[in-house]
């Protein structure tokens, strides 16, 4: 029967990209901070922010808590046309470590849509250190995360480092899907960049040498993408830089932000992803994302045939199993790096919500919908 090999093809395919990323995971270096390695680098972290008044000082504070010598490290914030109080917020941390700019006295550098890359072209401009960080107005970090970033950087000769983002540990259904899928792109991330397959990188926490950024003229060409920051970077710094690239395996190095509280949210977070994907040159991660969406539609027409009786249940119950089977061991391989592994007792609630997730947002794709990230919650 013909669904019974495209099932088995698809089901062969699906679980060797996920040993593929097993694998090359066990190879990304786990970096072990030295008890002698001391904070020598000068740094400047970047934060680009929008109506985030509820966040900023927190993340501020968090900075600043940092085990780093304060004169080694600047915080450079670049205000995009926030329409509440970010700015008082910012104003009211009286430390000389913290520059702000607002990027509307920048006109210059503004490049609708693609705010946030002009806001970090600014600060890079702006910023005295060589090393830059960026980060996102909602995060948090542990007291060792600089440190560990700025030298595991140092250390490795990168040009372009990204590092973990991970989601806090919520009660909510949808919220635990995301950190579960957070944790999987994480282990993608690392496991895609050390085989060379492909590069993800998460503007939430990445670091990069300034001289290298003037030297492929930062975001020039990709300006048309409202999204993008760390993706269209990323590439641009493998082309220029192809032994430059590098993930810090590091739970010292994780940025802590939250997730979204609604489906609608998550749906449009998706959708602007998807968008900047697609200018991309590298095609590699469209293909496998791709491969996904239709896997997760094979799942579901296999089901419904099933039930209808037009075809046996056999097909469905290899590309069910095969997939929860293969996505176990991603999922356990990660969580139990990053400490997580309790998630793994919802391991099938889990997947049926985040079946729900993937067929809801290859619709709206399918459907041609839009994302505006200002208007996300």
């Amino acid at each position: 029967m013909l669904i019974l090999w495209i099932a088995l093809g698809f089901a062969a395919v699906y679980a060797f990209l996920q040993g593929y990323y097993l694998v090359y995971w066990s190879h990304t270096p786990t970096y072990i901070p030295a008890s002698v390695d001391i904070p020598s680098h000068g740094v400047s972290i970047v934060i680009v922010a929008h109506n985030e008044a509820k966040n900023i000082h927190g993340c501020i504070q968090s900075i600043l808590n940092q085990k780093y010598l304060a004169a080694l490290f600047e915080i450079i914030i670049v205000d995009d046309h926030s329409s509440d109080e970010t700015i008082d917020k910012i104003r009211a941390i009286a430390n000389e470590q913290v520059h702000y700019f607002q990027l509307k006295d920048f006109p210059e550098y503004i490049h609708a849509p693609a705010f946030k890359k002009s806001g970090i072209t600014l600060a890079v401009d702006k910023a005295k250190h060589e090393h830059i960080l960026v980060i996102d107005a909602d995060c948090v970090f542990g007291e060792d995360w600089l440190s560990t970033t700025v030298n595991a950087f140092v250390q490795n000769k990168s040009v372009f480092q990204t590092g973990p983002v991970v989601l806090p540990n919520k009660h909510d259904m949808l919220e635990k899907m995301q950190e579960v899928e957070q944790l999987t792109l994480m282990l993608i991330t690392g496991a895609g960049i050390t085989s060379g397959l492909h590069d993800i990188a998460n503007g939430a926490n990445m670091i990069f040498a300034k001289a290298a950024f003037k030297e492929i003229n930062g975001y020039e060409g990709n300006y048309k993408y409202a999204s993008g920051d760390d993706m269209f970077l990323i590439e641009k710094m493998r082309a220029a830089f192809p032994n430059g690239i590098s993930f810090l395996k590091s739970d010292k190095a994780i940025v802590y932000t939250e997730g979204k509280k609604t489906w609608e949210a998550l749906i449009a977070q998706r959708l602007r992803w998807a968008g900047k994907n697609k200018g991309l040159k590298s095609k590699v991660i469209i293909n496998i994302w791709s491969f996904i969406g239709l896997y997760h539609f094979l799942l579901l027409l296999t089901f419904a045939t099933a039930v209808l009786a037009l075809i046996p249940w056999k097909p469905f119950v290899i590309l069910l199993l095969v997939k929860w089977f293969a996505d176990y061991f991603v999922i356990k391989a990660s969580a139990s790096f990053f400490n997580r592994t309790d998630l793994l007792k919802l391991f099938i609630p889990l997947q049926v919500f985040y079946f729900w997730y993937i067929i809801s947002l290859s619709l709206a794709m399918g459907l041609g919908k839009k994302s505006d990230w200002r208007r996300e919650a």
